[in-house]
C-alpha cells in the first residue's frame, strides 16, 4: 500500500520513490522539487555525477548561486557510495550522516536529498545491497521534522522484481504538481501512459485549462490518456474540445478515456461514441 503526494505536499519524514519512464518524467517532478527547496532557503543534497547545468528540469539554470552559498550539494556518486567500483551501501549511509550534520550547523530551515541508483540494481547483489540501503534510509528519514527524501528509479533499468523490491520500500510515491487546481477541477499530468488525470468537475468555465493541460502534452504522442476515475462531471464542451484536440493532431491521433465513472459514463453513452470521432473507452 502507498498515497500519492505531488511534490508540493512531500513533507518532512517522507522517504518517497520517484519511479520514472521517461527523462521528461523525471525533469518535471526532480527540478519542480529542487526549485521548491531553493525558494524555500533549504539544503539541497544530490548524489550525481551530472554538473548543475544538466540536472533533471533545470537544463541550463544557473545553479553556481545556491552553491556558493551551501544550499545546493552536489556529490559525485564514486565519491558517495563506491568501494572498488562497487555500490557500498554503508559508505552512501554515511555520506548522507555526514551531510544531514553539515546542515545542522547550518541551521536550514529542511533538507531535502535525491539519488538515482538503478545502476546499482545491475551490479551482483545489487538488489540486496539497494534494500540495505533503503532500509536504513527509512530509519533515518521517517523519525525526522527536517528531512525528506526521494529516491529516484528508472523503470526501464529495474525489473518486475526489483521493483516490487523497492516498492515495498517506500510508502510514498510522489506524482507530479497539478497543472491546474482550484476547489472544483485539479488536472495532473501522467506519463505512463502520457496523457492527464482529471479529479472533480470538468465544467464550461474550466475549458481553457484543460485545453491548455491538453496541448503541454508532447505531439509525439499520438495518444493521449485521461484517467477519468476521481472526475464527478464532464461537460458536452470538454467532448468537443477532446474530438477537436485529435483532428488537430491527425487522424492517427486519439484520446483514451480510463477508468470511466458511471456519472460520465452515462452522458458518453446519451452522446453516442460514433459521435466523438477519435476518441475511445479503455474496457480494461
Amino acid at each position: 500500500m502507498f498515497v500519492r503526494r505531488s511534490v508540493r505536499d512531500l513533507l518532512p519524514g517522507d522517504h518517497a520513490w520517484l519511479p520514472f519512464g521517461s527523462p521528461d518524467e523525471q525533469a518535471h517532478i526532480v527540478g519542480a522539487w529542487i526549485e521548491q527547496g531553493l525558494r524555500a532557503r533549504e539544503r539541497v543534497i544530490y548524489l550525481t555525477d551530472a554538473e548543475h547545468w544538466e540536472l533533471p528540469g533545470l537544463y541550463g539554470h544557473d545553479l553556481r548561486p545556491a552553491i556558493r552559498v551551501g544550499l545546493l550539494t552536489l556529490i559525485p556518486v564514486g565519491e558517495a557510495c563506491l568501494t572498488g567500483g562497487m555500490f557500498d551501501p554503508e559508505k552512501m549511509l554515511q555520506t548522507l550522516s555526514d551531510e544531514l550534520a553539515k546542515a545542522q550547523e547550518q541551521e536550514v530551515r529542511g533538507v531535502r536529498f535525491t539519488a538515482e541508483m538503478s545502476w546499482a540494481l545491475a551490479q551482483p547483489f545489487g538488489d540486496a545491497r539497494v534494500d540495505l540501503c533503503e532500509r536504513e534510509i527509512d530509519d533515518r528519514v521517517a523519525p525526522s521534522v527536517t528531512v525528506t527524501a526521494i529516491c529516484q528509479t528508472d523503470l526501464r533499468r529495474c525489473s518486475p522484481a526489483q521493483f516490487d523490491l523497492l516498492a515495498g520500500r517506500h510508502e510514498v510515491r510522489v506524482v507530479p504538481d497539478p497543472d491546474f487546481d482550484d476547489p472544483v477541477l485539479s488536472i495532473t499530468r501522467t506519463y505512463s501512459p502520457p496523457g492527464l488525470r482529471l479529479r472533480g468537475e470538468l465544467d464550461t468555465a474550466r475549458h481553457t485549462h484543460f485545453v491548455e493541460a491538453l496541448n503541454s502534452i508532447s505531439p509525439r504522442e499520438e495518444e493521449v490518456h485521461l484517467d477519468l476515475s476521481e472526475l464527478d462531471f464532464l461537460s458536452l464542451g470538454a467532448l468537443r474540445t477532446m474530438v477537436e484536440y485529435t483532428r488537430r493532431r491527425g487522424s492517427r491521433s486519439a484520446v483514451v478515456l480510463h477508468r470511466v465513472p458511471p456519472e460520465v459514463r452515462s452522458t458518453l453513452e446519451v452522446v453516442g461514441m460514433r459521435r466523438l470521432p477519435g476518441i475511445r473507452l479503455d474496457e480494461d
